[in-house]
């Protein structure tokens, strides 16, 4: 086998190109580690009824105090349960993780190889972050640290990170795929034996990936990501995988001058401003359970060369590929000649297709010079035909607009009625181009 030494992706064979990061001659030959470990004998176990394990079952779940985090969370921390934390460096995944002991009153050790234990506690003692039921350990081997452990109970236990720990059972360095592939191994059976909660920090690659192995996110039972824009005091706790818990649920803070905060009302912090304006338009997306309110915005300019571009941020550019060419096709707005640029305003990242006629709507106000009101909302998807699919969770974003300062929601046409905001159903983008204008 042959592994990437850029992004750590795995190939069968030697190229000299990697297929995934695309640099030139970084495929290496790798054999796997063996263990020094002797496996005497065999042990039979114990089998249990399923009656038997429910009627047993008295495990406490841990229950934080911020709002934001239960909703990440499935509500609680569950007792042997393996979280990966995951992002770029700088975004202060060390810092929520001390963040974590205010939120809970259970015991938590924090192990850290890459910060000393007094690098730690002069970051705490900054932030304001004094609690006595955070221990610090700083060190970097796993048998050295299961071993403390086996003689200091706690109840969450956070690796800082995963990258610098190495085993002694284990020939190869620290951050190599067989060391953190067997550390992962030992820190799941720990957490499932102990009943005790893990949480492991971890870094993204250059393409905004997680990084190698792949099979360390089939190994936890959740993987996190914390993002951010360095321009911006919001952070984003998003859930890519969860066992217990439907993923793409995320949590929502605001980083002040001295720590991490719920964002009290999040559906207006995607939103510049309430003012009509000609090149934005509003709707409301789904983040799993969570309402949002996001503002779209676009731009449209003559091209000055013979192909006119287009640029996405923060949606798929093959969203907007697909609603530019319909508005050619079945409407008044032609964009042949035409660059178009769109934006979700506080770059929020949206996956869901909620928002194609609010994008449509923005490309048509630039494309008209109209004013768009910002007491109306759009809802829902386009098709390749021209028409507004009929969408899902419609009642619960016509609630969500039914408690802000809207006056009309455009939404497809579907037995959804309101008494506190007018609906406007409609069918294809031709008839949307008429009201808009109207």
């Amino acid at each position: 086998m042959y592994i990437c030494d850029k992004c750590w992706n795995e190939s069968l064979k030697w190229t000299g190109q990697c297929s995934f990061c695309k640099e030139w001659n970084s495929l290496k030959e790798f054999k796997e580690a063996k263990l020094n470990w002797v496996w005497e004998k065999w042990e039979a176990k114990k089998l249990e009824s399923l009656s038997e394990v429910i009627s047993e079952n008295k495990e406490v779940k841990i229950k934080t105090n911020s709002s934001e985090l239960n909703n990440v969370l499935w509500w609680w921390i569950v007792p042997w349960w393996v979280v990966l934390l995951s992002w770029e460096p700088g975004i202060w995944k060390s810092t929520i993780t001390l963040w974590l002991a205010k939120q809970v009153k259970e015991q938590i050790i924090y192990i850290s190889w890459e910060e000393t234990s007094y690098q730690i506690a002069d970051r705490a003692k900054r932030l304001w972050v004094v609690w006595d039921n955070m221990k610090l350990l700083a060190e970097s081997c796993i048998e050295d640290i299961l071993e403390t452990l086996s003689k200091n109970k706690t109840d969450i236990l956070v690796i800082d990170s995963i990258s610098v720990m190495h085993s002694k059972n284990i020939t190869w360095v620290a951050w190599s795929i067989s060391q953190v592939r067997f550390i992962t191994d030992l820190l799941v059976a720990y957490a499932k034996k102990t009943n005790t909660a893990v949480f492991i920090i971890w870094h993204i690659n250059k393409d905004w990936n997680l990084a190698w192995p792949k099979t360390l996110e089939h190994m936890v039972d959740t993987v996190l990501y914390f993002e951010w824009d360095k321009y911006d005091n919001l952070r984003i706790l998003r859930a890519l995988k969860n066992r217990f818990w439907p993923t793409s649920e995320i949590a929502i803070f605001s980083m002040n001058e001295n720590w991490l905060e719920d964002l009290k009302n999040p559906w207006l912090e995607f939103v510049n401003s309430k003012e009509d304006t000609i090149w934005s338009s509003l709707s409301i997306t789904i983040e799993w359970t969570r309402p949002l309110i996001v503002e779209t915005e676009s731009l449209t300019t003559y091209t000055k060369f013979g192909y006119p571009k287009r640029s996405a941020r923060w949606v798929n550019s093959s969203k907007l590929d697909l609603i530019v060419a319909v508005l050619g096709k079945y409407s008044s707005i032609k964009l042949e000649a035409y660059d178009v640029y769109t934006n979700i305003a506080r770059w929020l990242k949206i996956e869901e297709p909620g928002i194609d006629l609010s994008l449509a709507v923005s490309i048509i106000s630039s494309k008209s010079n109209e004013k768009v009101s910002k007491d109306s909302i759009y809802i829902w998807e386009i098709s390749l035909t021209g028409k507004i699919k009929k969408p899902v969770h419609l009642e619960k974003r016509v609630k969500e607009a039914e408690k802000m300062w809207f006056k009309k929601v455009f939404i497809p046409d579907c037995d959804i009625s309101s008494k506190k905001v007018e609906i406007v159903k409609v069918k294809d983008v031709s008839e949307l181009v008429n009201k808009i204008k109207s």
